[in-house]
């Protein structure tokens, strides 16, 4: 087994300093998808639509989305050690909307994304051999909670489209811990802003009255979502 030059304390390295690296892109990402969002908004609302949505209507939507920012950093960060792998779940959620009226709606929004870091270390002895090797693991999850408010602009018998806006809490988990004696395992709970907002554009495809599909993009979140919508009158 090679020995790995990464000492145990870099993974904290990758939490500590993500966000600001991160940042460092985020203006430029948000300013293309800023246009595109209004540039839909903008096809979708030249058109006349019949309304399928009512009031008293409710609607949850299970998703999956992508990218997973923090799971593409750190792989960004590791790719020339060997033997460390990374791994994440998300960004995945459910909404959940209640029509107030036929066009507005007003819901909840759980967002949930993680991503974890694993790698060996050899302890050597005084002849370089190897005496016995050692497992890490660094992970991060972030939860956010939005209290959401949609304005449905367009409707056929089957397509709904909104644009939706929410904000809510913000938290994150960072966890480090391993099988080396001589490594104390650590938990923290960090986050740069303690609020998030999410500004989206949103269209459903029903199947029938009650199941279809969904598809969303949008900046804070996913910045693209697709999963399945439930509808209950």
């Amino acid at each position: 087994m090679k020995c790995i030059k990464m000492r145990p304390d870099l993974f904290w390295l990758y939490f500590w300093h993500k966000n600001w690296f991160l940042y460092l892109n985020f203006n430029n990402y948000t300013m293309k998808i800023k246009q595109l969002v209004a540039g839909i908004f903008l096809v979708f609302t030249s058109f006349s639509f019949s309304q399928i949505n009512h009031q008293g209507s409710v609607v949850v939507d299970p998703y999956y989305g992508f990218p997973n920012f923090g799971a593409s950093f750190a792989k960004s960060v590791v790719s020339e050690v060997n033997d460390i792998k990374v791994t994440g779940i998300g960004p995945c959620g459910v909404r959940a909307e209640y029509f107030l009226a036929d066009k507005f709606g007003i819901g909840i929004d759980f967002i949930y994304n993680s991503f974890n870091i694993t790698g060996s270390q050899d302890s050597l002895n005084a002849d370089q051999t190897v005496y016995k090797s050692y497992d890490y693991k660094a992970s991060a999850q972030r939860y956010r909670a939005q209290l959401r408010m949609n304005y449905h602009f367009a409707s056929t018998e089957n397509l709904d489209a909104y644009f939706g806006f929410g904000v809510g809490t913000n938290n994150r988990r960072y966890v480090a811990k391993s099988d080396n004696p001589n490594f104390k395992d650590d938990s923290q709970t960090a986050t740069l802003m303690p609020v998030s907002a999410r500004i989206a554009l949103g269209l459903r495809y029903y199947f029938n009255n009650n199941i279809g599909l969904n598809t969303e993009i949008g900046i804070g979140g996913p910045a693209i979502s697709a999963g399945i919508s439930f509808r209950f009158h």
